[in-house]
């Protein structure tokens, strides 16, 4: 066996510690990292995720508005209202008016009448207030047109003006001026409380005024002046509406203003226009009648008609004749004065 020297032994021992002490401190951090790895990765964990869940209908409680609250608690302390019982009457009125006084009785005249009052007569009498007011008199005017006398207080003139009623006039002795001097006549000698109106005719219509005027100083003088500058004028004019032309046009207009007497100024030969209804030219006397009868129908009167005629043929005689017993009125034809 070989011994070692003293040497040897000396040299070997400080190797040996400090290859210990190295051991020692691996071993040392090789415990501390498997403590941290089982911490850090085998320490189970034990709370779960939150889970998110929504419900399908999703109530939110109603909060009741401040003023409603409000409302209620002044309702709980105001009081309730206080009941007032209804009037009734004891004892109701005689129905029986007592009479009224005997009044003295008046009559109407012009001649008595001042500036003032005529004209004002004429202001009410264009706007047909006058004669409303006065139509609630009783009594009416006498009228009188080339002979034929007649009393009412809602008087019309129907007068055709054609040349050919102007010619048979002529021929019958009747002039431009004796026919507006006739006019004017009726006109003038009308009260004012009677209402009138003029309605010039051919195969067009015209007025002299739409609506009936009272014969009041005013209108009677613009109805005179119309008269002498209209009588044979071609121009006419009116706002009411008719559907045919000529004397059923004129006849339609005269019955839109609810006349009570009717004085027609003629030849007997109408003219009148085509219509979808109509043919153009003679107006058949049947026609006039159906026309008549339906204006009667629609308007509820039957005024009485009055009719002058110049040189009137036979055959529109007998039924201008026939038209005038009906309708309670006279036919007057010059060529038989």
């Amino acid at each position: 066996m070989r011994l070692l020297s003293k040497d040897s032994t000396v040299g070997s021992k400080p190797r040996r510690s400090k290859f210990g002490a190295l051991l020692l401190a691996l071993l040392i951090q090789g415990v501390l990292l498997g403590l941290a790895v089982f911490v850090v990765v085998l320490v189970p964990e034990f709370r779960s995720d939150p889970e998110f869940v929504a419900k399908k209908k999703i109530y939110l409680p109603q909060k009741e508005l401040q003023h409603k609250v409000a409302l209620a608690q002044f309702q709980n302390a105001a009081s309730s209202p206080m009941q007032i019982e209804r009037i009734s009457a004891a004892a109701l009125l005689p129905d029986a008016l007592p009479s009224l006084p005997a009044m003295p009785k008046s009559e109407f005249n012009p001649i008595e009448r001042n500036p003032a009052a005529l004209q004002s007569d004429g202001l009410l009498g264009q706007s047909g207030v006058l004669g409303a007011l006065q139509g609630l008199k009783t009594g009416s005017s006498s009228a009188s047109l080339f002979g034929i006398e007649d009393s009412g207080q809602r008087i019309l003139i129907l007068f055709d003006n054609s040349s050919t009623v102007w010619n048979k006039a002529s021929a019958a002795g009747v002039t431009t001026d004796a026919f507006v001097r006739e006019l004017s006549m009726l006109v003038n000698g009308l009260n004012a409380n009677t209402l009138f109106g003029l309605v010039p005719f051919a195969r067009q219509v015209g007025t002299f005024r739409d609506y009936m005027v009272a014969a009041g100083a005013r209108n009677k003088q613009e109805a005179k002046r119309w008269i002498a500058e209209n009588v044979r004028s071609s121009r006419k004019t009116t706002q009411l509406p008719f559907a045919e032309d000529g004397i059923q046009g004129a006849l339609t207009v005269a019955f839109q203003m609810e006349p009570e007497v009717i004085f027609i100024i003629s030849d007997g030969d109408f003219q009148r226009g085509k219509t979808a209804k109509t043919s153009a030219g003679d107006v058949p006397w049947k026609d006039v009648d159906k026309t008549l009868r339906a204006l009667t129908r629609e308007y509820g009167i039957e005024p009485r008609i009055h009719f002058i005629g110049f040189k009137v043929e036979p055959e529109a005689a007998a039924a201008i004749e026939k038209i005038t017993r009906r309708f309670g009125g006279e036919f007057s034809d010059f060529t038989q004065r």
